[in-house]
């Protein structure tokens, strides 16, 4: 299979690639950060990979372009796979705010969370073949009802589209699905505090991930939850 990867240069979606290309796919891992972007090609032997910025339409544009005319080395013209895993989060002082940030920054969120996602597809889909797979990294701040602030509101709201937007694939035989991740230790906090050690390690996510694309052509799975065991941190 072939599999892009947006915001797979760390956290999650390099744990996704990882074990994708360890069960023999061809994953294309697209980040922000040139320099951490290279440091991953690197690490990950056999992985192909493109400088891209997510949030701006004439980028993801190009990007599309780039893999539908065959531009990319070690990649296909062809996407049997799009993993979203690229997020914006807020401030650290008002995180389970509604009422404390400005309206400037939840829709900064808002334009990073769901509508880069949803430009994203739109752009793909016309390279989806029937038996392609689309994963969406959500949060459990997506399904909780407290705390959870402008990113909550977020990623309620990316939800909603999963939902419907597994609803108009099925025609397509594509599968669509969303993953809630509970609070995930990554390489930008340290493991300084109990409270960070009981949180999940991003190969958790990783074999979630991975798992989307071992199933039959005829499954699907449609949500996952994965919390740390001793629930959410916040």
């Amino acid at each position: 299979m072939n599999i892009v990867i947006i915001g797979g240069s760390r956290g999650i979606g390099k744990a996704a690639a990882r074990e994708l290309l360890q069960d023999g796919n061809n994953v294309l891992i697209v980040g922000r950060n040139p320099k951490t972007l290279e440091e991953t090609g690197k690490e990950l032997a056999g992985a192909a990979t493109y400088s891209c910025d997510a949030g701006k339409a004439e980028e993801t544009t190009g990007l599309v372009d780039a893999v539908k005319n065959g531009k990319i080395a070690g990649f296909g013209d062809n996407v049997d796979g799009l993993i979203l895993c690229a997020a914006v989060f807020p401030n650290p002082a008002t995180k389970t705010s509604v009422v404390q940030p400005e309206p400037e920054e939840l829709q900064a969120m808002l334009d990073s969370n769901v509508t880069a996602y949803y430009r994203l597809v739109k752009e793909f889909l016309p390279l989806l073949a029937p038996g392609s797979r689309i994963v969406l990294i959500g949060s459990t701040s997506g399904i909780r009802r407290d705390r959870g602030g402008i990113y909550g509101i977020s990623k309620w709201a990316l939800r909603s589209y999963a939902y419907a937007l597994r609803e108009e694939c099925k025609p397509m035989g594509i599968g669509v699905s969303l993953i809630n991740p509970g609070g995930t230790f990554t390489e930008t906090r340290k493991k300084s505090s109990e409270e960070d050690r009981s949180l999940l390690e991003t190969s958790d996510l990783g074999k979630v991930i991975a798992l989307t694309f071992r199933l039959s052509p005829q499954a699907v799975l449609e949500e996952v939850n994965i919390r740390p065991l001793q629930g959410d941190t916040y």
